[in-house]
């Protein structure tokens, strides 16, 4: 069996993601280094809050059933972690941003979609992973960042709706994703081995694009990986 190999490749990529998880910034403007104005969250189903729904049609339940009643654009029966960390600093749970419908991006903006992943995966929806790739999550972010601030000046209903232009850099801005990068070899039949030799570049890739973003934000950021454990007989 495989455990071993496979909870040490855990192991070394949360380590990884926690060391690139680092704070030179003092959030300007903030009494305390938890006052955060706004959430930003890029990731896959784990913290996915309406996103894939949005773009393919809505999670059907169970999902959403035992607190929201209903589905509510999340791969789970309830709340995710992305919604405890809004209600723990005080903000209203994240809207996606493919949703159109009754959205709310005053204190941020959900960039997640179920079935994400760090790398491209270059296969059809049908093969399980979303076309929304963590670059592309950020091409997003950056087009959003860009467009609230031209109808956020033009005040009225837009000003109520959309983010300060101080709210970017004062965010706190959340990554939960990766998981679905190590299943896609399975997917695609290869060995442990060859998943395991994929996995830096993985990690390059997520490196780059967070410390490229950082550069033009300035932003607190933390990565959240929900570890996945698989027996290999």
């Amino acid at each position: 069996m495989e455990c071993h190999s496979l909870t040490s490749v855990f192991s070394l990529l949360v380590s990884v993601l926690l060391s690139v998880t680092w704070v030179h910034h003092q959030v300007r403007g903030s009494t305390t280094p938890c006052d955060f104005p706004a959430i930003f969250n890029f990731g896959d189903s784990n913290s996915d809050t309406g996103g894939f729904s949005a773009a393919f049609g809505q999670a059907p339940p169970p999902n959403g059933e035992s607190y929201f009643r209903g589905p509510a654009g999340r791969y789970c029966d309830g709340r995710l972690v992305i919604d405890f960390i809004a209600e723990s600093l005080g903000l209203p749970y994240l809207s996606a941003y493919l949703d159109a419908v009754g959205s709310n991006f005053s204190h941020g903006a959900n960039f997640a979609t179920a079935g994400s992943t760090i790398r491209p995966q270059n296969t059809s929806l049908q093969s399980g992973f979303s076309p929304f790739s963590l670059n592309y999550q950020f091409s997003q972010f950056n087009d959003f960042h860009r467009r609230t601030q031209i109808f956020r000046n033009r005040g009225g209903v837009f000003k109520g709706l959309l983010p300060k232009a101080e709210d970017f850099s004062q965010a706190l801005y959340t990554f939960d994703i990766g998981q679905n990068d190590l299943t896609a070899g399975y997917f695609l039949n290869m060995s442990t081995h060859q998943v395991l030799a994929y996995i830096p570049d993985v990690l390059d890739q997520f490196k780059t694009a967070v410390k490229v973003n950082w550069k033009l934000y300035q932003f607190y950021f933390i990565t959240i990986l929900n570890s996945l454990y698989f027996c290999m007989l």
